[in-house]
């Protein structure tokens, strides 16, 4: 025991002086910004030290971060990393605008911080990287705000709740009407324009405008100082003022400041940071050509349709995410086309009807397998399987055909691929490819893979069973049996904690015994999102023993 603690000591000891620090300030606090993000950066810890602010300085839901905390923790985890001018430490930062600038996500969309309070917090940031210079990377997250198509305000305004989809309408009809310039809708806009009270729909221009100042800012005036920046859009749709905004960012970006490969610009929110993770890890390592990417869709008929909540075609979103991650996609049209030569292959399992549909809806099964000649590939190559055949959860019959399928478990070994099928195309693009990125630069680590099961347990467990199955049946058990409002499960938050919790850990028990899930918990303490643990069924043991 005595030799084992001297190990361990030692062990520690060099950790510390080896690995790179990465300073991650998430989204919000929600398991599905900041817990998934140290959850992947699990797979590269033995090279990369993920650090993050404890829970206690960042948002709450509506309740804002603490910006001065975060602000003095970052300078503090700078020089405790040994980051300095003195040494030839570098930290990395990830870091999102939303939480850093604003306070938060919500936050971001319900604050009345003018920009040159905003413009403070930002000047604050880079006079960290003025000071510490090329010890410092930084890496920005901004999202353009959304305009979400529902009468709801759990994450909006409180006027959301009544005139919420007459905005999306109104925004929707003058946006279309500015780019077509077609009369009926003009009248349209006008029609939903009377229902809005003028203080409401000038209270939501003034923060759009707001918002969209604070980017432009960043890219006018600071993007020198960032290493890369990443502008998502949330839940979008063709038109729309954030539609709008876009198109006025690309054109400041690639005509007019002429900063293309320094800013990344696409549909997308909550997954970014796992995007960034990527992107700093490929960038640290100086590769010398970036990781080559072959898209294979199992129905090609739709690959230029628009997912759900987004407003451009599925095939350009994964160009762009794998991008944005750090790699480059390799054009299968290519007559020099060859598999053989690629490093990542990425199958996605898109939709064959018209319109991307709800994983809530009745699901039905699909012939997978002509995907299963890729799959050959896997010993060689990362594969990741991008579940977007249904928007807010994942295709149970593939997700099924991988686990159980006879020919399938002979081609793709557990550990050695990514999933993902959650929430939005984007969330799930960002994610997976991601996720294949690191496990391709990093897949002779024995950590790498045995992470890699855990994150891989964490996408089934939550987008195939909870989203696509579990919560329904909650959903169902609230609306018929206990008549508890589904965004306020605080009412009886134990029972429905363990309704979730039973369910999940006898499902990845099913995929991997060596697995348990624990600690489940609601963030927001509504039935859209979970957290939760699994851990090493193994380690759970030698914990128990050692204690």
């Amino acid at each position: 025991m005595y030799l084992l603690q001297i190990y361990v000591l030692f062990s520690n000891i060099y950790l510390f002086h080896c690995l790179k620090s990465l300073l991650f300030i998430p989204l919000d606090e929600r398991f599905t910004t900041r817990n998934i993000v140290l959850n992947l950066g699990n797979l590269i810890k033995d090279d990369y030290e993920l650090i993050t602010p404890s829970l206690d300085i960042i948002s709450h839901w509506k309740s804002p971060a603490n910006i001065d905390a975060l602000q003095t923790w970052l300078n503090e985890e700078i020089i405790k990393s040994n980051c300095t001018n003195e040494n030839n430490n570098i930290c990395y930062s990830l870091i999102s605008s939303e939480l850093l600038f604003y306070g938060g996500l919500i936050h971001s969309r319900c604050s009345n911080d003018s920009v040159s309070i905003i413009q403070s917090r930002i000047e604050q940031l880079i006079n960290l990287k003025r000071k510490y210079s090329s010890s410092l990377k930084l890496y920005l997250s901004q999202i353009i705000m959304r305009i979400p198509a529902y009468d709801e305000d759990f994450e909006e305004p409180h006027y959301w709740a009544i005139y919420g989809r007459l905005i999306f309408e109104w925004s929707f009809y003058y946006d279309r009407y500015t780019v077509l310039h077609q009369q009926s809708d003009y009248d349209e806009m006008k029609e939903r324009e009377k229902k809005i009270p003028e203080n409401v729909l000038n209270e939501f221009l003034w923060r759009r405008q707001r918002n969209y100042n604070v980017t432009n800012l960043i890219l006018t005036e600071y993007s020198q100082y960032f290493e890369k920046i990443w502008i998502t859009l949330d839940d979008n749709a063709l038109y729309g003022l954030n539609k709008a905004e876009e198109r006025n960012l690309t054109d400041l970006i690639n005509n007019i400041l002429n900063i293309t490969d320094k800013v990344n610009l696409y549909p997308g929110a909550d997954e970014v940071s796992l995007t960034m993770l990527s992107k700093i890890v490929v960038d640290d390592l100086s590769l010398t050509n970036k990781l080559r990417f072959s898209i294979i869709y199992r129905n090609t008929s739709t690959v230029n349709f628009i997912p759900n909540y987004e407003g451009s075609p599925l095939n350009e979103s994964i160009v762009k995410q794998v991008n944005a991650a750090g790699g480059i996609v390799v054009s299968n049209n290519d007559p020099n086309f060859n598999l053989n030569n690629t490093d990542v292959i990425v199958i996605v399992n898109n939709w064959s009807t018209n319109a991307q549909q709800e994983a809530t809806q009745t699901q039905t099964c699909e012939n997978y397998t002509t995907l299963e000649q890729f799959l050959n590939y896997s010993s060689e190559k990362a594969i990741v399987l991008a579940d977007v055949r249904y928007s807010n959860g994942g295709d149970l019959c593939f997700v099924d055909w991988i686990l159980n399928n006879k020919t399938t478990q002979g081609l793709l070994k557990f550990g050695n691929y990514s999933y993902a099928g959650w929430n939005t195309n984007g969330n799930t693009l960002g994610t997976c490819i991601s996720n294949g990125m690191l496990l391709s630069l990093f897949q002779t680590n024995v950590n790498t893979i045995n992470q890699n099961k855990r994150f891989t347990l964490y996408r089934f467990a939550e987008d195939a069973k909870y989203q696509a199955s579990l919560r329904q049946s909650l959903y169902e058990y609230l609306t018929q049996v206990s008549y508890d409002p589904t965004d306020h499960l605080d009412v009886d938050i134990d029972f429905y904690s363990q309704f979730v919790q039973k369910g999940l850990r006898h499902y990845v028990q099913q995929i991997q015994k060596e697995w348990n899930l624990e600690s489940l918990y609601f963030p927001w303490n509504r039935t859209f999102e979970i957290g939760f643990s699994i851990n090493s069924a193994l380690q759970i043991s030698l914990d128990t023993y050692q204690h």
